[in-house]
């Protein structure tokens, strides 16, 4: 009995962290999330770059600032000890997130013919839950 209870205290702390850390990340998310649609905008309307590499960029200089707030802020436990290694694990996840986010830019944008900000948004939220659960589940949970 004693241990059924330890369960349930367990597992409804461990719900209340990941509560907290999925609204931290919202947090962190959406600033980055402004600051890339800024920087994709800027560099796309006033530096005349193309969206999708304007889209790349924004989104790899967001992803490190979106690291080091996570580490510091979002999430507590740390899987992996040397903070050089993890921000590798950390931006290879970034990168699969890139790869799906720029894949969804261009097929709303090409294939269905909408405004490259409006497919950034929708590829925005697609690839916020990808890159939550990957980010906690790799790199911010005890196995």
């Amino acid at each position: 009995m004693n241990i059924l209870l330890r369960n349930r205290y367990t597992r409804a702390i461990v719900q209340n962290e990941t509560t907290m850390q999925a609204a931290k990340y919202f947090i962190v998310g959406g600033s980055c999330t402004v600051f890339d649609f800024t920087m994709l905008f800027g560099f796309t309307h006033f530096l005349q770059i193309n969206y999708l590499i304007s889209s790349v960029l924004s989104f790899t200089i967001s992803a490190i600032v979106n690291y080091y707030l996570c580490v510091n802020w979002v999430f507590n436990i740390r899987v992996v000890e040397k903070r050089h290694r993890e921000f590798i694990y950390y931006f290879f996840l970034s990168v699969i997130g890139l790869g799906l986010s720029t894949l969804l830019i261009w097929m709303f944008t090409e294939l269905v013919g909408l405004y490259y900000m409006f497919s950034k948004l929708i590829a925005t939220f697609i690839t916020y839950w990808v890159n939550f659960g990957t980010r906690k589940y790799f790199l911010h949970t005890r196995k």
